[in-house]
């Protein structure tokens, strides 16, 4: 049995462009774009996930040759929408690592670091335990399944060729940077006024007495109060990370034009 050359192509184009944007969001979304997860596994994910998905997916525009310029650049359009969608979980998950960084080190706990599997960066370990629960939660309250549920109606809402991300959703996606660094410094700021405290205490008691090794007694007061601390805002975690992770996949919906 003989395939006609145009048959083929547009067989490729029905599977090769839908893998691309899965592929592209793995990449960048939290947990499976890590280091700790070989790109062997995320490859071997996202074609499952495409051929799983292949059949409820729309037709793709069949009269853009594959290899042309303009099917190039249809390809990079998918890159950047897979990377756009993933991008915002990173931004929902780093928030809680700078939690962690901002007790750390305004707790002296900053000096206990460790090399970040995700991103394999020498990071404080209290910024790494926030990382770690995040990414459990991430898992637990199946946020996984509902980025693969997102991206495949998203070709329903923003079809291949015809529609892309506009200046406004650029927009909106360099505001979460400054988004993160606020939710993560509104999140600690209650542990900072707390150490701060500490801190203006222990420099009245050096004035009073100078004599006293307040530097050795500071610095272990501090910790203990640093673990406390953490330890009262890992107890409510939950509610935070829900209300992160609605803003973000509000936002991915809005850059996939869909009503969540």
């Amino acid at each position: 049995m003989e395939y006609p050359a145009n048959v083929i192509i547009e067989y490729l184009a029905n599977l090769l462009w839908p893998f691309t944007r899965i592929s592209s969001m793995m990449m960048a979304m939290t947990f499976f774009g890590a280091q700790f997860v070989s790109p062997r596994i995320r490859l071997y994910l996202a074609i499952a996930i495409t051929l799983a998905v292949s059949g409820g997916v729309p037709a793709m525009p069949v009269q853009i040759p594959l290899f042309s310029v303009e099917g190039f650049v249809i390809t990079a359009q998918q890159v950047v929408i897979g990377v756009a969608m993933g991008m915002v979980t990173q931004f929902v998950t780093q928030t809680f690592v700078l939690l962690g960084q901002i007790l750390g080190m305004q707790s002296s706990l900053g000096f206990a670091s460790m090399v970040d599997p995700s991103n394999g960066q020498n990071t404080p370990v209290l910024g790494q335990l926030f990382l770690f629960l995040a990414l459990m939660l991430f898992l637990v309250t199946n946020g996984h399944l509902e980025m693969l549920q997102v991206v495949v109606m998203s070709f329903q809402t923003l079809p291949v060729g015809e529609l892309m991300l506009e200046t406004t959703d650029y927009q909106q996606l360099a505001g979460w940077f400054g988004h993160m660094f606020k939710a993560g410094l509104s999140m600690a700021v209650a542990g900072i006024i707390a150490l701060l405290t500490v801190n203006l205490s222990f420099g009245v008691m050096t004035r009073a007495a100078p004599q006293l090794n307040i530097f050795a007694l500071g610095f272990s007061f501090a910790l203990l109060l640093g673990l406390l601390i953490s330890w009262y805002i890992v107890l409510g975690i939950i509610p935070k990370y829900e209300f992160h992770w609605q803003l973000g996949i509000e936002q991915i919906c809005s850059l996939v034009r869909m009503d969540c």
